[in-house]
C-alpha cells in the first residue's frame, strides 16, 4: 500500500504538470500542434484504450517523478541569499527552514524554568548526581546534537526569518552567536544550524514511521499532501510564469521584461553561491528552473510571431493563437499562491506531529 500511495501522488503531481506542458507545446511549437492533434486522433481511432491508458499512465509517472524531485529542491533550496546593510536576506520559507523554526519553538528555552528543571536545582553538594534530573538516554545518538543546536540559538531569534540583522543596531559591530569560536550570523551558519536540525528531525522521523502504518496513519497522510501541494506549487509556478510572459507579451511588454531578468538574475545569484559553497553537492535544479523560465520570457517577448500577434490583436486571432485574457493570469496566481500556502501549513503540521509523536514515544518530554 505505501507503495501504490507513493506512485498515486507522483501520478497526480505529473497529471498537474500537463497544462503547462501543453502550454510551452502551444507556444514554442505552434506549427507542430496540428501533428500533435493528428496524432490524438489517430491513436482515438485505433480504439485501443488499454494501450492510450499505459502511454498516459506512463507519460504521467515519469513527468511526475522528474517534477516532484525538482520541486522538492526547489522549496527546499538555501543558496538564495544576500548579506547587505547590515542584515541577511534570504528565503524564510523552505522545507528546512520550517523544519528548523517547528523544532526549535518545541523545545524553546524560557526564562520560567520547567518543573524538571527546578527540581533539578537543589542544594546537593558539588558532584553528587541528583535522582531527579532527566539525564539522556545511553543509545540516544541525537542528545549531543540536539544540545549543540539549543546551545547556539536557545530564543530561536535565528529560525524562520526573511531579514536577519547582522549587526548591533547602534555600533555596528558584528554578532557574535558563540564568544568561544567568535562565530557570526552568516548563511553558511544558518545552512549549518537547518542540517543539525534536519540529522536529529530524520531520527524522530524514522523512529515514529518504524512504528507501522496503523499508528502512523495520520503522520504518513500529511506526508503525502506534502508531496502533492508542494508538486502542485511548482506546477502552479510555471504555468503562471508562462501564461505572465504570454500575456504581457500582447498587453504590456515591460512587465515581462523585468519579470524574465528578475528570474535571470536570481537564478545567477543562487548558482553562484550553490557553485562557492557545494561544487560538487545538489543538482542546481532551482537555479536551471529560474534560468530556464527566464529563457523563455526572453524568447516569448522576443519572438517575431509574438510581435506581429500583438500589432494584430485587435484584428483577432493570429498565426492560430488567440488573445490571452487576463482573468487566466489571475487564476493562475489565485492557484499557486493558495497551494503554496496549503503547503506550507501542511509542512508545518507534518514537522510538529513527528517531533510530539516522538516525545510521546520515548516518554520524555523535557529532554
Amino acid at each position: 500500500m505505501p507503495a501504490l500511495s507513493i506512485a498515486f501522488d507522483i501520478i497526480i503531481v505529473g497529471a498537474l504538470a500537463l497544462p503547462w506542458v501543453l502550454l510551452i507545446i502551444d507556444i514554442f511549437f505552434s506549427t507542430n500542434v496540428s501533428r500533435v492533434k493528428s496524432l490524438l486522433h489517430w491513436v482515438n481511432q485505433q480504439k485501443q484504450p488499454a494501450v492510450a491508458g499505459v502511454l498516459l499512465f506512463a507519460m504521467t509517472y515519469a513527468l511526475g517523478s522528474v517534477v516532484s524531485r525538482i520541486a522538492q529542491d526547489f522549496f527546499d533550496d538555501d543558496d538564495l541569499h544576500v548579506h547587505a546593510f547590515h542584515r541577511l536576506f534570504r528565503v524564510g520559507v523552505t522545507e528546512s527552514s520550517i523544519r528548523t523554526n517547528v523544532f526549535c519553538n518545541a523545545f524553546k528555552d524560557t526564562d520560567i524554568p520547567k518543573p524538571n528543571e527546578a527540581a533539578a536545582v537543589k542544594h546537593e553538594p558539588s558532584g553528587t548526581p541528583n535522582p531527579e534530573t532527566p539525564n539522556p538516554e545511553p543509545g540516544d545518538l541525537t542528545t549531543e546534537k540536539h544540545e549543540k543546536f539549543k546551545a547556539n540559538n536557545r530564543h530561536c531569534t535565528y529560525t524562520g526569518r526573511w531579514i536577519i540583522r547582522t549587526s548591533e543596531p547602534h555600533t555596528h559591530e558584528p554578532i557574535i552567536v558563540d564568544p568561544a569560536t567568535h562565530q557570526r550570523i552568516t548563511a553558511e551558519w544558518i545552512n549549518q544550524q537547518e542540517d543539525l536540525a534536519a540529522e536529529i528531525f530524520g531520527v524522530h522521523e524514522a523512529a515514529v514511521l518504524l512504528k507501522g502504518t496503523d499508528a502512523t496513519e495520520r503522520i504518513r497522510q500529511f506526508r503525502d499532501q506534502i508531496m502533492v501541494l508542494r508538486g502542485a506549487a511548482f506546477n502552479g509556478l510555471v504555468a503562471f510564469s508562462l501564461y505572465l510572459f504570454w500575456w504581457s507579451s500582447e498587453s504590456l511588454p515591460g512587465l515581462g521584461w523585468a519579470v524574465s531578468f528578475l528570474y535571470a538574475s536570481l537564478g545567477l545569484l543562487a548558482f553562484f553561491h550553490h557553485v562557492a559553497v557545494t561544487p560538487l553537492g545538489d543538482p542546481p535544479y532551482m537555479e536551471f528552473t529560474l534560468l530556464v523560465l527566464a529563457a523563455a520570457g526572453w524568447h516569448i517577448l522576443g519572438s517575431p510571431a509574438h510581435k506581429r500577434r500583438r500589432g494584430h490583436r485587435k484584428l483577432g486571432p493570429h498565426n492560430g493563437h488567440k488573445p490571452l485574457r487576463f482573468g487566466y493570469l489571475v487564476l493562475a496566481a489565485f492557484v499557486t499562491v493558495s497551494v503554496s500556502l496549503g503547503w506550507w501549513a501542511t509542512q508545518v503540521l507534518y514537522d510538529q506531529q513527528v517531533i510530539y509523536s516522538y516525545e510521546a514515544l520515548t516518554q520524555a518530554p523535557g529532554k
